[in-house]
């Protein structure tokens, strides 16, 4: 079977973790013999004259990038500026299936439906980032929030919809996800179904052990968030969470915050306003460097009020590490309703049961527990034969 991933953004030109979940499935379908190809973008300074096709094979996976201007919206100058490529790239390469992206699939799918069957996975949903973006509003959300949120709001569903509507095949990411955009579309049950997004054990494994080897435990334990800092992924909150920790339970405990955006600045003004001494802020950083954190921290944060399928969520798990997050239906679902880590139902909630757990001491069974139901569920290997099965329903 030969199938086309096509997405804007893949390593290393990346903005989001949709091109880390293209990457992923794109070596599990490859490790089971699938023909694939990878059709995305290279952005550029938006005077740079477009160059020819970038055709590479490596890891048995052919990469073509095509150039684009590095201006917003991406994924529409993607598609816009390389129309007439990809259709002769695509009637080249004559495929069985093409599997795009929600959001960046659109207006692309429609001329290249005609080549192949075109099937969407659909990552997120844009009702509810619009009500998230509301309710940031004098809660520490900035402009780009609102801006991307709610303003940007019909431009996203009006391309949701259209892709749903085009579309072979809809695949949500998580079940949660999945009745979330049956209800937002009003469409009947069935329509959409879900496969979770997988790791890549070996390649994690890899670099665990290389970090491991050259770096070097703490001997004190702390708390890691790793993301973007916006104000949808919870991040304002930790600086409450460090706040209750350090002054309520006097505990010696850092919180280690990975990311950068447009919270940078808000995020050190209410550290320097609360006096806090246990947050620690690290921009980006390499993959291993990131995985040497996990692998020694006590615990994962994901204080987000909406995600979907969290690639940070599945690879702290797959490590063994205690993911903590709010009660709700993602974190339900990817935990077996909290059996495999901690759920809270507020921040005061989540720093009493921070403290239980640090107070518990060696968690060592327990992180065992998550590790290996982890690796039964969310390996790549799964969630690869999943989208070939769908595949083969979908080609025949």
């Amino acid at each position: 079977m030969r199938v086309v991933l096509f997405i804007h953004e893949y390593p290393p030109f990346l903005f989001g973790g949709v091109g880390i979940f293209v990457k992923e499935l794109a070596h599990g379908l490859a490790n089971m013999g699938v023909d694939v190809t990878v059709i995305s973008g290279r952005p550029v300074p938006w005077k740079s004259e477009q160059s020819s096709i970038l055709d590479n094979s490596q890891d048995k996976i052919t990469t073509i990038r095509l150039q684009y201007p590095n201006l917003p919206p991406r994924h529409t100058a993607f598609q816009v500026v390389n129309n007439t490529k990809l259709k002769k790239i695509l009637e080249r390469i004559k495929p069985d299936i093409i599997h795009g992206q929600s959001g960046v699939s659109f207006p692309a799918m429609i001329s290249l439906k005609k080549i192949a069957p075109f099937i969407v996975t659909f990552h997120t949903s844009p009702l509810k980032n619009k009500v998230l973006s509301v309710d940031s509003i004098g809660k520490g959300g900035t402009f780009g929030d609102f801006f991307n949120g709610v303003i940007g709001y019909p431009f996203w569903e009006y391309g949701y919809r259209l892709e749903y509507e085009n579309a072979s095949a809809r695949v949500a990411v998580s079940s949660s996800l999945m009745n979330q955009l049956s209800d937002e579309m009003n469409v009947k049950d069935g329509t959409f179904e879900f496969i979770h997004n997988g790791v890549d054990l070996k390649h994690l494994d890899e670099l665990s052990l290389n970090s491991f080897a050259e770096g070097r435990a703490t001997d004190k334990p702390f708390l890691l968030f790793g993301g973007r800092l916006f104000w949808s992924k919870g991040v304002m909150r930790l600086l409450d969470l460090a706040y209750l920790l350090e002054r309520k339970y006097h505990l010696d405990l850092k919180i280690v915050i990975y990311g950068s955006g447009p919270l940078d600045k808000r995020i050190i003004q209410r550290k320097d306003m609360y006096g806090l001494s246990n947050v620690i802020l690290r921009q980006f950083s390499s993959r291993p460097d990131f995985l040497l954190e996990m692998m020694n921290a006590m615990c994962v944060l994901i204080p987000s009020p909406f995600e979907a399928a969290p690639m940070v969520l599945l690879e702290s798990m797959c490590l063994g590490k205690v993911p903590v997050m709010f009660n709700l239906p993602y974190a339900r679902e990817f935990t077996e309703n909290g059996k495999y880590g901690i759920l809270c139902d507020n921040i005061q909630d989540m720093a009493l049961k921070i403290k239980e757990f640090y107070d518990r001491g060696s968690a060592s069974q327990f992180e065992m527990q998550i590790r290996s139901f982890a690796r039964q569920n969310y390996s790549i290997e799964k969630t690869a034969m999943a989208y070939y099965e769908l595949y083969k329903r979908v080609a025949n």
